[in-house]
Formats: C-alpha cells, sequence, structure tokens
C-alpha cells in the first residue's frame, strides 16, 4: 500500500525556495564530482609531483568517490533521525571544509583528504535532498520534482570537466576551483538556517545501525572483488572467486538475518515483499549497469578504434551525458502526465537498450553520417541511449519512496542510490569482465609477423592489425547487446512490478 503524504510540518513551507536551495547545493556538490578531470596536472605539479607520475593522480579521483560510497548507507537515516534540513546543512559544511583542505593543501596526503571529505559530505546531500522532495510533495505530485533534482545532479556531472578546465585556465588558477565552494556553501545555508532552527523537522530518537552498514560494505567490496577480472585472458572472474563469491552471500545473508531482528535496521528487508519496492531497486541497478557501461567503454572506444585524443573522447562522452538530465526531466514529467511509473520507466529502458543496440553495430565509418546539420548520426544514438537512461530515474525513484512510510524515507533514498552503484559495480564487473575474457579467447591465435627477412611482413602485418581491430569491435559490439539484453529484462521487471501511480491526495 502506498503511504500518502503526511508531513505537515513541512507543508507551510515555500516549497520551491526549499527545493531550489537545497538543489543549488546537491548541484555544487556534483559539479566536483569530476571537477579534477580536467585540472590533474597542475594539482599534481603544485603538491610537487612529477607530470610523467600520472597514477600519482589516481587517489585524487578516486577519493571522492570512496568518500561517496561511505557514506551512502547511513546517509538517509541520519535524514530520518535528525530532520533533512539538518542533515543537509552539516553535510554542505563538511563538503565546504573538504573544498578548504584541497585548496589548501601542501602535500598530496591533505588533497586526497580533502577530495574524501567532499565526496563523504557531498554524497550525503543525495538521499537527504530525495527524501526531502518526497516530503514536500505527495504521491501523485512528486515525479516531476524528483526529475528536477536528479536532472540538477545529472547536469552538475556534465558541466564539472568543463567548469574545472576554465577556472584552471584562468589566472585564478585550480585552487579556485575550490575556494570558490566556501562563499557558494555559505551563502545557501544562511539562506536555510531559519529552516535549521526551526522546530517543522522534528528529531526521531532511533540509532543508527552501523553493523548493518558494515555488513553490506563487506558484502558488496568481496563481491566487485570476485567478479572483476584482472586476468581477464584466462578467466571472466576473478582470481578469487571461489572463496570470495561465497564470502559475500554470507555477509549479504548476515546482513538480512540482523536486519530482521534489529529494533533499528539499516533497511526494513520486509519491504521487499512489496514488488514495488523490489522492482524499483531491482531496475535501478540494472539501470546503473547500463550508465557504467556507457561511462567507461565509449571513450574507451573513441580512443582505441576512432583513435581519438582524450579531448575527442570526452566530447563523444558528452552526447550521452547530454540525454540523461533531459531524460531525468522528460522522465518525471511523463510520469506525471500519464500517471504510469511502470510505463514511464520501461519506456526509457527499451530506448536506451535501442541506443545500445545501435552502438553494437558501430564500425570505423560509424562517426561521419550525418543526421541534420552538423549533428552525426552517432551523435542521435548516444543522446538516445542517455535520454533512455535519464527517462528511468524519476518514476522509479519515486515508485521506491512511494512504498516507503515517511519515516523511512532517507533511508530508502539512501537504498536507491545504494542499488544504483551496486549495479554499476557489480554488472560493469560481469560485463567488462566476460567481454575481455571473449576477446583475449578470440585473439590468442594470432601472432604479430616478425620484420627482417619476412618480404611479406608489411602485408602481414597489415592483415594483423585489421584482424585485431576486429576482434576489439566484436568486442564492443558483444559488451554493447549484452548490455542491450539486461536493460531490456529491466523493462520487463519495471513493467511488471512498479505500482501504478496513485492520485494526489493530502492527509
Amino acid at each position: 500500500m502506498i503511504t500518502p503524504f503526511r508531513s505537515a510540518r513541512l507543508r507551510s513551507v515555500n516549497r520551491p525556495a526549499l527545493l531550489a536551495l537545497t538543489g543549488a547545493g546537491l548541484f555544487l556538490a556534483s559539479l566536483d564530482a569530476y571537477v579534477v578531470v580536467t585540472a590533474l596536472l597542475p594539482m599534481l605539479t603544485s603538491v610537487h609531483i612529477a607530470v610523467n607520475r600520472p597514477e600519482q593522480a589516481t587517489p585524487i579521483i578516486t577519493g571522492f568517490l570512496l568518500g561517496y560510497l561511505a557514506v551512502m548507507p547511513i546517509a538517509g537515516g541520519l535524514s530520518d533521525r535528525f530532520g533533512r534540513i539538518r542533515v543537509f546543512a552539516a553535510c554542505l559544511t563538511l563538503f565546504a571544509f573538504g573544498s578548504f583542505l584541497t585548496a589548501s593543501a601542501p602535500s598530496l596526503s591533505q588533497l586526497v583528504t580533502g577530495r574524501l571529505l567532499q565526496g563523504a559530505g557531498g554524497g550525503a546531500l543525495v538521499p537527504a535532498v530525495l527524501a526531502l522532495a518526497a516530503d514536500l510533495y505527495p504521491a501523485g505530485d512528486r515525479s516531476p520534482v524528483l526529475g528536477a533534482v536528479s536532472a540538477l545532479q545529472e547536469i552538475g556531472s556534465v558541466l564539472g570537466p568543463l567548469w574545472g578546465g576554465l577556472v584552471t585556465a584562468s589566472s585564478f588558477g585550480w585552487t579556485w576551483i575550490f575556494w570558490l565552494n566556501i562563499p557558494a556553501a555559505a551563502v545557501i545555508i544562511w539562506a536555510l538556517w531559519p529552516e535549521v532552527r526551526s522546530r517543522r523537522e522534528e528529531r526521531r530518537p532511533t540509532s543508527l545501525d552501523w553493523v548493518g552498514a558494515l555488513l553490506a560494505t563487506a558484502g558488496l567490496a568481496l563481491l566487485t572483488l570476485a567478479l572483476y577480472a584482472a586476468n581477464p585472458e584466462q578467466s571472466p572472474v576473478g582470481a578469487g572467486f571461489i572463496w570470495q563469491a561465497p564470502l559475500s552471500v554470507l555477509c549479504f545473508a548476515l546482513f538480512i538475518w540482523y536486519e530482521r531482528r534489529t529494533s533499528h535496521p539499516l533497511i526494513n528487508v520486509r519491504r521487499f515483499r512489496d514488488s514495488s519496492f523490489s522492482g524499483s531497486a531491482l531496475t535501478n541497478a540494472i539501470a546503473g549497469a547500463g550508465l557504467m557501461v556507457g561511462l567507461v567503454y565509449i571513450p574507451v572506444l573513441a580512443n582505441a578504434v576512432f583513435s581519438m585524443n582524450a579531448s575527442g573522447s570526452a566530447l563523444l562522452l558528452v552526447r550521452l551525458m547530454l540525454g540523461i538530465p533531459v531524460g531525468a526531466l522528460l522522465g518525471g514529467w511523463l510520469a506525471y502526465r500519464l500517471r504510469s511509473y511502470r510505463v514511464v520507466a520501461a519506456l526509457g529502458l527499451v530506448l536506451a537498450a535501442i541506443g545500445f543496440l545501435m552502438l553494437s553495430g558501430w564500425n570505423e565509418g560509424s562517426l561521419k553520417p550525418h543526421l541534420i546539420g552538423p549533428l552525426t548520426l552517432a551523435d542521435g544514438e548516444l543522446f538516445l541511449t542517455g535520454l533512455g537512461l535519464g527517462m528511468e530515474i524519476a518514476p522509479v525513484s519515486a515508485a521506491l519512496l512511494d512504498a516507503v512510510g515517511e519515516a523511512e524515507r532517507g533511508a530508502g533514498a539512501s537504498f536507491l542510490i545504494v542499488m544504483r552503484l551496486v549495479g554499476m559495480l557489480v554488472g560493469f564487473s560481469l560485463v567488462a569482465g566476460f567481454g575481455l575474457w571473449e576477446f583475449h579467447r578470440a585473439t590468442a591465435h594470432l601472432l604479430p609477423p616478425l620484420p627482417g627477412l619476412n618480404l611479406d611482413f608489411a602485408t602481414q602485418f597489415a592483415l594483423y592489425t585489421l584482424k585485431v581491430k576486429q576482434a576489439i569491435f566484436d568486442e564492443y559490439h558483444l559488451i554493447f547487446r549484452v548490455t542491450a539484453i539486461a536493460l531490456l529484462v529491466g523493462a520487463a521487471v519495471a513493467a511488471a512490478t512498479l505500482r501504478p501511480l496513485a492520485r494526489p491526495r493530502w492527509q
């Protein structure tokens, strides 16, 4: 049964203004997720690391994502306990402090610590804002709002590298990427301060489930390691799969056992009996896997096959990324107009599957045919893929948040994001491992010709290169087709499980 809107405490506030302020904080944090991509070299130089040691830059990028992942299981629960606005303000303050450490870093260790705190603060904003949107709007009206919130986050991710490049290229230098975050965060917190101090949001006397968070994190980490193929020429899964996979299953089993018995679970596992809840979670995980395949393999394909440089590969990926916020807005609006979560979510995943099927037919000349004016057919295919992946976000988010009670909306929002991350990590590991294993199997018999006395060396080398390139194409064709099939399965799950959208009603 859908839990109707019951939050009388927040009904009297200026809802658009409150969402605009919290959305601005979410946008600010999402900008910084990938902002360092275009500022890595000067950042390394500033902490006295040679630019010919690019591997040293890895913690700067992964630090943000690690902090993001670390807080996500408990971030929504914190907002359920202390209130959305209070947790939002505290986490935005943590994000600003991380920005200060990053901007003033004299060493790599402080730089990474700053990025870690930025990720922790910025990551916790996402479930808090999603749950706040669900608190402010009734079940029948919240899908457009959730679509707008998701679109803001996706736009920030798209614009982050561009913003980082512009600031780095200016006379101020890369540090101002992070210095500017501090006054921006201060203005947002100042504007929200009356709500932070108000009694509209009551504290709930609940405790945080640290044991559940630890078991869930351990299970996910072990499963990711088990599926990560470090030597894909030998196996499509990890070397420790035999013991890591069963251990991860044990952690998840213990997690479910513990969650059923603790008085304040991280997530109420009995919710999985609700088809709309479990269907939303599974659909979001499948969509996350599809997104990760696109984010990783489109730039790699551009570089390995189309011989594009880093900027060209990034611009090709932007075609897909631009479709996601547009799809998020469109999906939220369509779900509201059509009064159906399942139709819009399934339609989005079908469109994304069609996009991946089109990508699976790419060859060396696929970037050349024009569609309209300067736009190529490849631009349209990539945009369609992103559009479909974006359309799924709002209806699936709304369906899951409708299925949980008001007291669990924060935890539900966290769980929704965790499931997307699970799909990105696990689904991508499976697809990538299998694709690379198939590539090495297909090329194992190919031996490069040796120069010297070989009179046909040029011809043989050209033939060898052609066969290797064809094997690369075959690998990506397989990966994109498998991803398309997975997305079609996700569309079927959404169509079969998501509950019809309720008419808005106030209580």
